[in-house]
């Protein structure tokens, strides 16, 4: 913590279009977030795989915090009529699948055969606390390295603050995370938008500048991400993660009714 006796920081002048990065939810306020648009980042999984379901046909993706919340979500969904068919259970703890639940948070599980037209109710231990967490912004669009054109045409041109919120791992940076981030940043900065004066932004560019020189792939499987998807033979996901615009879709979250569907625009 700075030391108690500094006084305020010296004013910054005002940019248009401002961007800012934050490698942790935990550090930036939900209140700061309140009109902006958000970018929630999971690059190894959850945006990959949210990407995934809806490409291929998911109705909708209902992300829960807890495992508890997404059974007693497809509960109530049974309960108010929806036949049982019609609702997939999704997620991962420890990177594994859920007992009881139909998927995993492989985004390669997530095959028009296993979601099409159907709901996915969806958890994990990092990527859907972090949608919550954004739940203030005046949008809420979900970005990886496999929709990194989606995310940046969807806006580049905005005049409305954005912020690209990493999820980490359990509270703590995560290096595939800082890549996805500063690849968006990389093509942002390009399109005349201004970095805010904190370097988080900045830190995560130059990981995507390094990504870009040794092997994206090869980052990742060094990032703690990255390690354990190895352990878990899930060669194939990692590989799948890293490859720039192998899902040209974009989702978004709406608070509101607590979903997550393909964005119109």
């Amino acid at each position: 913590m700075p030391a108690p006796d500094l006084g305020p920081p010296a004013p910054f002048q005002s940019i248009e279009r401002p961007l800012a990065a934050h490698l942790l939810p935990g550090l930036v306020a939900a209140e700061q977030l309140s009109g902006s648009i958000v970018v929630v980042i999971d690059a190894l999984r959850a945006s990959v795989t949210i990407s995934a379901a809806l490409a291929s046909g998911a109705s909708r993706v209902i992300p829960t915090l807890t495992v508890e919340a997404a059974i007693a979500t497809r509960k109530r969904m049974i309960d108010s009529g929806h036949g049982a068919a019609d609702i997939v259970l999704g997620g991962e703890r420890g990177g594994v699948l859920i007992p009881g639940f139909d998927l995993d948070n492989s985004p390669l599980a997530y095959t028009p055969d296993s979601v099409r037209s159907r709901a996915v109710v969806f958890t994990t231990a990092n990527g859907t606390a972090t949608m919550l967490h954004a739940a203030s912004a005046a949008r809420v669009l979900i970005g990886a390295l496999t929709n990194l054109s989606q995310v940046v045409r969807a806006i580049a041109t905005d005049p409305r603050p954005v912020h690209i919120l990493c999820s980490g791992t359990r509270g703590e940076i995560t290096l595939d995370d800082c890549i996805a981030t500063g690849a968006i940043v990389d093509r942002l900065l390009l399109a005349g938008r201004q970095l805010v004066s904190d370097d988080s932004a900045l830190v995560c560019l130059l990981a995507w500048k390094q990504a870009q020189s040794v092997g994206i792939e090869q980052m990742f499987s060094a990032s703690r991400g990255g390690r354990n998807l190895l352990r878990l033979g899930f060669e194939r996901d990692l590989s799948y993660c890293a490859t720039v615009d192998a899902l040209p879709v974009l989702p978004e979250y709406f608070p509101a009714r607590g979903e997550l569907v393909l964005a119109s625009s």
